[in-house]
Formats: C-alpha cells, sequence, structure tokens
C-alpha cells in the first residue's frame, strides 16, 4: 500500500549543479521510457456512490453560481441517473497543494511555487488547506486546517535545499489520493511540478483505472517552462547546452501527463511563462475551487468496467467534470 508520511529521512542536495539535474531528469525519462507493460493487478473497488466534482462556466467563461441539484442532470454511460447527494458553490472544499520539492525546485522553480500563497489567500474562509512536498515520496509538511495564515508561513519557509533528486510523482499522487478519500467533502490536488516521473508504475492501465476511480480533481501547474531556461549567472560547458537539449522533450512528456491527469479528473492544466503568468494561474485555481459543485448517485450496475461519466446543465453551460469511474465488482459487496 502506498503511504503518505508526514517527515522522511532526506538526502541534501544543496550542491547540486545543473548539468546533474539535466542528466537525472534524462536519466529518469528513459527510465519511463522502457518500462514494461504487466498484466494490470485486479483492483476492487467498493463503491456505494460516486462523487462527480463539476466546474460550470458560461459562453465567456464567467463561473456560474447559484445553481441547485435540479438544474443538473449526470448520465452513466450515457443513461440519465437520480442525483442522490448534492453540494452547492459555497459549500468548504478540501485542497492539498502538491508540490515537487526535488533539485529542479531547488534552482530554478523556488519562486513559482512560492506564488502559490496567493491561492491560499483567494480560498474561501471555511475552504481547509494542506501543504504536500514529494520527491522520492510524498510528506505532508502542513496538515488541512482553515488556518491559512499558518499555511502560508508554513509555504514560505520550505526548504528546497533538502530532499531527495527522485521524482515519483505517480507514487506519491496515489498516496495522496489514497489519503483523500477518508477525507469528506469536495477536494482537489493542485499539483505543481515538471510532471517528470522517475518511477513509473509497472502497469499504465491500473494506474490509470486508480485515477478513474478517484473523486479528486487535479488542477495542474507546469514548472517547465522556468527549467528550460539556464541560470543566467553560470557559465554553461558544451555537455550542459546538450543536456539541455535532451531535456526538452523530456519536460513536454512530463507537461502531457499533467494535461492528462487534470483532463481525466475534470481539472484544467496551465503552463505559466512567467511569474505574472504564475499569478493569475492561481487566481483562476482559487475562483474554480470556490465555484466547484458536487453531485452523487448511486451505481447501478456492478460489472467492473469502466463507465463514462457526463454532466449537463439546463442552461447548456460548459462542464468540467470527470470523465470516468470504474465501477465496483459483481463479487464486491455492493
Amino acid at each position: 500500500m502506498v503511504g503518505l508520511i508526514d517527515r522522511r529521512p532526506q538526502v541534501s542536495y544543496g550542491r547540486l549543479l545543473a548539468p546533474a539535474l539535466f542528466l537525472s531528469l534524462i536519466f529518469a525519462d528513459r527510465i519511463l521510457s522502457t518500462a514494461q507493460e504487466v498484466q494490470a493487478p485486479t483492483i476492487r473497488v467498493e463503491v456505494s456512490r460516486v462523487n462527480v466534482g463539476v466546474i460550470v462556466t458560461d459562453r465567456t467563461g464567467k463561473f456560474v453560481e447559484g445553481l441547485q441539484k435540479s438544474d443538473f442532470h449526470i448520465f452513466d454511460n450515457g443513461v440519465e441517473q437520480p442525483i442522490a447527494g448534492f453540494l452547492r458553490n459555497d459549500d468548504p472544499a478540501q485542497v492539498v497543494l502538491m508540490l515537487e520539492c526535488g533539485p529542479s525546485m531547488y534552482l530554478f522553480g523556488k519562486e513559482s511555487i512560492q506564488k502559490a500563497d496567493r491561492l491560499i489567500t483567494h480560498l474561501a474562509p471555511s475552504d481547509r488547506v494542506a501543504v504536500v512536498c514529494y520527491s522520492s515520496g510524498a510528506a505532508i509538511e502542513y496538515p488541512l486546517s482553515e488556518d491559512k495564515a499558518t499555511a502560508r508561513l508554513a509555504l514560505r519557509e520550505l526548504n528546497f535545499a533538502i530532499g531527495s533528486g527522485d521524482l515519483d510523482l505517480s507514487k506519491s499522487l496515489l498516496a495522496v489520493l489514497e489519503w483523500l478519500a477518508k477525507v469528506p467533502g469536495k477536494k482537489t490536488v493542485v499539483l505543481i511540478g515538471s510532471g517528470v516521473d522517475s518511477a513509473p508504475p509497472e502497469s499504465a492501465s491500473a494506474f490509470q483505472d486508480r485515477i478513474n476511480a478517484s473523486e479528486v480533481r487535479v488542477l495542474a501547474v507546469s514548472t517547465s517552462k522556468q527549467l528550460k531556461q539556464l541560470p543566467k549567472r553560470q557559465k554553461h560547458s558544451g555537455q550542459e547546452r546538450e543536456s539541455r537539449i535532451q531535456l526538452d522533450p523530456i519536460l513536454k512528456r512530463g507537461d502531457a501527463l499533467l494535461l492528462s491527469l487534470a483532463e481525466t479528473t475534470g481539472g484544467r492544466a496551465y503552463f505559466p511563462k512567467n511569474l505574472n503568468e504564475y499569478d493569475q494561474a492561481y487566481a483562476e485555481i482559487a475562483q474554480i475551487v470556490r465555484h466547484d459543485y458536487n453531485l452523487a448517485f448511486a451505481p447501478q450496475i456492478a460489472d467492473g468496467k469502466l463507465h463514462k461519466l457526463s454532466v449537463t446543465t439546463i442552461d447548456g453551460h460548459r462542464i468540467d467534470s470527470r470523465r470516468a469511474y470504474l465501477a465496483p465488482a459483481a463479487s464486491s459487496n455492493y
């Protein structure tokens, strides 16, 4: 079982140079590219209700507020389902800032991550926020709490000079999702990082099933644009320049993973080019969290298969929501 820890022993990389970072990311990506697909393990899902987070925007992109349960229709494999549960857009949200805390953040990304302070300040007073770092694993730096001032302090005091060079994104995300499965209410993970995964899942299909089974929305903020910029105050060797050339396609694949996670869970992905665009992204994410509806229904079929989900409103607004869920198997205690 993947676990989420409060703190783990970590290795110092404070003297890590840029060429070593580039080469480590390239090596991690080669592991990802050559990973063998294995038979997916059987995933047993005990489900009594399927929760679906919904973002509603009009034709101008403005968030739509004040909708009621009767304004929504939800479909399981094209068949409309009775809505058994409903949380309004102004009900409290649970938000986890999941931050990549590996070498890339130490060298290039501290400011982009700490810009997430703006996100915390724009959350509603009743929303709860947590701060989680990941490198070789996921560690809670600040637990879920309504105390935004202390959360902002924890974010500012993150020490990027300690950690592991590994970026185990998939394993860490599953740990966070497992933790949040026990937390009631509307849930969002704001995933901030390069998208590079040095320990990809042995079975891509099994990992995708786990993501599909989760009721947690992922909003991704990529740091890849800053990683492509070499430090200005260093002389760059030929090896470093060559490493950077090799790094570009790796970061593109990382961005593709972030985009896939966001789209699958009904979220959005952001690819800021500068610190001002990080400000804009975090401000919009805060609005998404504050305008999130949550619908629930009881699945009628226990076939252990992936079911397509779709949601509509009576006015035909744009809907962002999770695209699928994994139904319980017939042999489960459903």
